[in-house]
């Protein structure tokens, strides 16, 4: 999936850095919703950017 958004690509960087934090912080669960949630939204703005064109 390339990022053709820059503002995109700051969000899922932050996004993911927060998921980072949490794990480091022990908040297991939380980890995995953000990554659920990160996965989720990567897969959709994929198939939605093949389907655009």
């Amino acid at each position: 999936m390339g990022m053709q958004s820059k503002v995109l690509a700051w969000f899922f960087l932050i996004l993911y850095a927060v998921l980072l934090i949490t794990l480091v912080m022990g908040r297991d669960m939380i980890a995995m919703y953000l990554m659920g949630i990160g996965m989720f939204l990567e897969a959709a703005i994929a198939v939605w950017a093949l389907y655009r064109k």
